[in-house]
């Protein structure tokens, strides 16, 4: 079953500047081979109106110096059907609750 990013609505939000992830939502950290794949992925989440951050890999995640990418929950499905459809991939996929404990996500890829 193949998933279609064009046919999700996405809110677009407020345009320019950095979107700051805020409140007590769940958030979704996204880790890349490469920090290449990272500013791909950047670029086109951005494009399609999907609101992400930067950030540096967590300590909890990885030792490794890095940059990952940091979405709301809600945004993950369309995110991860738009790298898929783009042929970026993620080397994994973490939940961040409110209280900021990582848990990995199985079964993205």
């Amino acid at each position: 079953m193949k998933r279609r990013a064009d046919k999700i609505k996405v809110d677009k939000g407020s345009k320019g500047g950095r979107s700051r992830l805020s409140g007590q939502t769940m958030k979704c950290v996204f880790v890349f081979e490469s920090i290449h794949r990272v500013m791909k992925a950047e670029k086109l989440l951005k494009g399609k109106g999907i609101k992400i951050d930067l950030i540096p890999v967590p300590r909890e995640i990885s030792s490794d110096c890095g940059v990952a990418i940091e979405l709301s929950e809600d945004s993950e499905t369309i995110a991860l059907c738009i790298l898929e459809e783009n042929k970026i991939s993620i080397m994994e996929c973490f939940i961040k609750n409110p209280k900021g404990k990582f848990e990995k996500k199985k079964g993205v890829q």
